[in-house]
Formats: C-alpha cells, sequence, structure tokens
C-alpha cells in the first residue's frame, strides 16, 4: 500500500493501486519467464512501442472525462502519416511536413466537435463515421501504394534517441505531463471535468460547455495526428491501414487507468499505467513467442474488462 506521502505526489488514487500492484506482478513474471524482458534495450522498445499508443491515450481521457468520445482517432494516425509521407517525398522541410500533419488532426477534430457540440449528434455515431471517412480518404491519397519515407529528421521522432532514452518516449511522457496539467490545475479542465459530470448544471453555472466541448475534440484530432507522426516516424512509413483498431485498444487503457465511460472522472496517470500494462502484456507475447492472434483475444478481453470494472464503479457510486 503506497505510503499518504506518495500518493498525492504520483496522484495516484485507490482504484489505480491495483493496476500499479498487477503491472509490478506482471513484470515479475515476465522477468522470470524470459532472461531478455529487464535487458534495457527491451524496456526501451516497449515505451517505444507504446509511445503512440500513449499519446493518444492522454487527450482521449481528457475527451471521456468531458462525457464525450472520439473513436476516429486510429484513422486521423493513418491520414496523417499519409499525408506527411507524401509531402516528405515532396521535399517539403520535416518541420513544415509535422505542422501540417497537425493541422491536418486539428481538422478532423474540429469537424468532431462541430457534429457533437454544435449539433448535437451522438459522438459515438459521429466518430464512427469520421472513422470511416478519414480512413477512406488515406486510402485514396495511397491508392494500394505504401509510401516510404526516409527523412533523417522525420524519422528520428519515431527512432530517434536523447541520451539513450527513445525519443518517443519522451515526446509520451511531455504529452502526459502537459494533458495532466491541463485538467487538475487549469480553468479548462476543471470545466471538462464538470461538463462530463453534469451537462445541465454546467450549463446553470455558465460555463461554455459548446466551445470546451469543442476545444477537447480539437485537441484530440491534434494530439492523434501527433501520435500518426510518431507512428509514421517509427515504421518509416505511411500507410492507409495503420492504427487499424488502435481506438479500441486506447480506450481500454483509459478505461482501465480508472476514466469513466460516463465522464466526470479521471486521470492521465491512471491511464499512463493502462498504457504500459497493455504494452508489456504485448511484449511477453512476443519474447515469450505465443501466436499474435491471441494478443486480438487479450485486447478484446482487456476492453471488455474495462467496461466491467467501469460498470462496477458506476454502480457504487450510485449507492
Amino acid at each position: 500500500m503506497l505510503s499518504r506521502a506518495i500518493r498525492p505526489v504520483l496522484n495516484i488514487r485507490d482504484g489505480q493501486v491495483g493496476l500499479l500492484a498487477s503491472l509490478f506482478i506482471l513484470c515479475v513474471v515476465l522477468a522470470l519467464a524470459s532472461p531478455f524482458f529487464l535487458l534495457p534495450q527491451n524496456l526501451f522498445n516497449v515505451a517505444r512501442a507504446s509511445s503512440y499508443i500513449g499519446i493518444a491515450a492522454a487527450i482521449t481521457t481528457m475527451v471521456l472525462v468531458s462525457g464525450g468520445l472520439d473513436l476516429s482517432i486510429g484513422a486521423v494516425m493513418a491520414l496523417v502519416g499519409v499525408v506527411c509521407a507524401q509531402l516528405v517525398n515532396a521535399h517539403i522541410p520535416w518541420f513544415v511536413v509535422v505542422m501540417a500533419g497537425l493541422i491536418v488532426g486539428g481538422i478532423v477534430g474540429a469537424a468532431n466537435g462541430i457534429l457533437v457540440a454544435g449539433v448535437g449528434i451522438n459522438p459515438f455515431i459521429v466518430t464512427i463515421g469520421t472513422q470511416f471517412f478519414v480512413r477512406g480518404i488515406a486510402y485514396a491519397l495511397v491508392r494500394g501504394q505504401e509510401l516510404i519515407i526516409t527523412e533523417p529528421n522525420f524519422l528520428f521522432i519515431g527512432q530517434g534517441n536523447i541520451l539513450g532514452v527513445p525519443f518517443p518516449a519522451v515526446l509520451m511522457v511531455l504529452v502526459f505531463l502537459l494533458v495532466g496539467w491541463l485538467m487538475r490545475y487549469t480553468r479548462f479542465g476543471k470545466h471538462i471535468y464538470a461538463i462530463g459530470g453534469s451537462l445541465s448544471a454546467s450549463r446553470l453555472a455558465g460555463i461554455p460547455v459548446n466551445r470546451r466541448r469543442m476545444q477537447a475534440y480539437i485537441l484530440s484530432g491534434v494530439f492523434a495526428a501527433l501520435a500518426g507522426i510518431v507512428l509514421a516516424g517509427f515504421t518509416g512509413s505511411g500507410l492507409a491501414y495503420a492504427a487499424s483498431g488502435t481506438e479500441l485498444t486506447i480506450v481500454a487503457a483509459v478505461i482501465l487507468g480508472g476514466t469513466s465511460l460516463l465522464g466526470g472522472r479521471g486521470t492521465v496517470t491512471g491511464t499512463l499505467l493502462g498504457v504500459l500494462l497493455l504494452g508489456v502484456i504485448n511484449n511477453g507475447f512476443v519474447l515469450l513467442r505465443i501466436p499474435s492472434y491471441w494478443q486480438y483475444a487479450v485486447q478484446g478481453a482487456a476492453l471488455l474488462l474495462a467496461v466491467v470494472v467501469d460498470e462496477v464503479r458506476a454502480k457504487r457510486g450510485t449507492r
């Protein structure tokens, strides 16, 4: 049990202690089962492979806390990767390419925000629709081709190291710190929690509900684009089918971390633990040479478990 002195610093709540314990036990089991698990290179591989999931999961925490949902994240990653690959191959400077990718993500996020906050359509329906639309555009752009990226500076975003630490992992930590700061210490973050807790009460309190929800979806699109840039840099290619199904893994990690599907509750600390847990599980499959198709079964089970846990929390909260 974590001490009272440590918990406030890490912002770890009671419901996340079990997740932290599960992660620790899993690491111990894998360390005993494989001599390669605790090697620094393998741990860095886990961090690198989990980075783009973590970046998207951090902002998904904010969206879910606000009472929203964004299932277009994986498609945005794919589209941004394709757009960046085409621009890089057209010899556009890499930093301009990155900015263009972020803008593309922001546009998709704004479209989601307009339909959800402005028009009032259910976010599940909206983001499912934009998911198919955006991925369709990605397929149309590549026309069956695999776009290879060779620009060193762009590849550094997904493959580079800083003082021996993978740059994607550093970027993921910075994103978690930024989103955590926004949610915990800013008026915007307080409004997000309030809107997720009660939409009607937030309106009565004078909170600009539609504007805040719009901003949350724009941020979701921008950070999904950042995750797509990291993924494209990591794979060295722009693929229309990239990140397929990733949105469900992201949602599972967020809910496992204690964020409620109903909104109003959640922290990025819990989400980070959920991301690391799923990342370690996938790494264990590779080290133990377990067939890859079992990974889908485990991810599905994790999503079901996350939903069940969230339902149990909700029922306890109403007692």
